[in-house]
């Protein structure tokens, strides 16, 4: 089991689509009859708060640049009253190959994400947050292609489970004013264990006979046939039917014997 080197990149799309869900906030500064000042698209990074923080504290005047918003997986947590058969093997094929695909169910696991909002004006942070919070009645879903061998695309909530606010000075009082707005989701996804290659079956014999298959003892099946793939070159998508051949080899272990077989007309009358 382990030692099977594999990477389907799933938790990296939830990543990207966590984030792509919040890269077009804006932020309107206006006069106070409405006149629009200024239009900010808000910068959207992958950081914690602590390293937001603390690059403020080193540098606030590089480093201020607010509004912006910063988000970060937090863990994941398998969630197994969401899981069905794991037993279950799904099967498909790829294009230009004579090899089948085998994957077992996948695992549901349970992702917490954190989106910090930082401003240094409070009606900023509230703009923000109206953007964002109507659209999750308590989830918002995104579709990602989980699995491209798959060819499989799924819908996964994004659910907000709380929002909390904080108004803090950082470094000497007045210097570095911060209004942190903390919003926290669950993301419901799943996990994908590594793709088993096998070959296609394109051929079938099937003996009919009464005694032993051993040639040896003297005893002939009464009736071999002979299913294969028509042409033998076919891929699962191409175009092909069966070709079907009966009769009495002597040596039914012998593929090479095959004077006593004639093609059968298939499907059959």
């Amino acid at each position: 089991m382990f030692g099977t080197t594999f990477y389907h990149g799933t938790t990296k799309k939830l990543i990207i689509a966590f984030g792509s869900v919040f890269n077009n906030i804006h932020v309107q500064r206006t006069e106070s009859d409405g006149t629009l000042i200024k239009d900010i698209r808000v910068p959207l990074a992958y950081e914690s708060q602590k390293k937001y923080l603390a690059r403020l504290i080193k540098d606030a005047a590089t480093n201020k640049q607010v509004p912006r918003m910063g988000f970060i997986l937090n863990g994941i947590e398998a969630d197994y009253s969401r899981a069905g058969n794991q037993m279950q093997t799904h099967r498909f094929n790829k294009t230009g190959t004579d090899k089948a695909h085998t994957i077992l169910s996948p695992i549901p696991y349970n992702f917490t994400f954190t989106l910090d909002v930082y401003c240094d004006l409070m009606d900023d942070g509230l703009q923000i947050i109206e953007q964002i919070v109507p659209y999750f009645q308590p989830d918002f879903n995104v579709v990602i292609e989980e699995v491209p061998e798959l060819d499989m695309k799924r819908d996964i909530p994004i659910e907000l489970t709380g929002v909390t606010m904080t108004d803090e000075f950082e470094g000497t009082f007045g210097d570095h004013r911060i209004v942190n707005w903390q919003l926290d989701f669950l993301i419901r996804g799943w996990l994908y264990p590594p793709i088993h290659e096998q070959g296609i079956i394109k051929k079938v014999v099937t003996n009919y006979m009464v005694g032993s298959l051993d040639p040896a003892d003297g005893e002939a099946p009464l009736e071999q046939v002979n299913m294969s793939v028509d042409p033998w070159g076919s891929d699962a998508d191409d175009n092909w039917t069966v070709a079907l051949e009966a009769g009495h080899p002597d040596d039914p272990n012998n593929t090479e014997d095959v004077d006593t077989m004639a093609p059968v007309k298939w499907p059959l009358d």
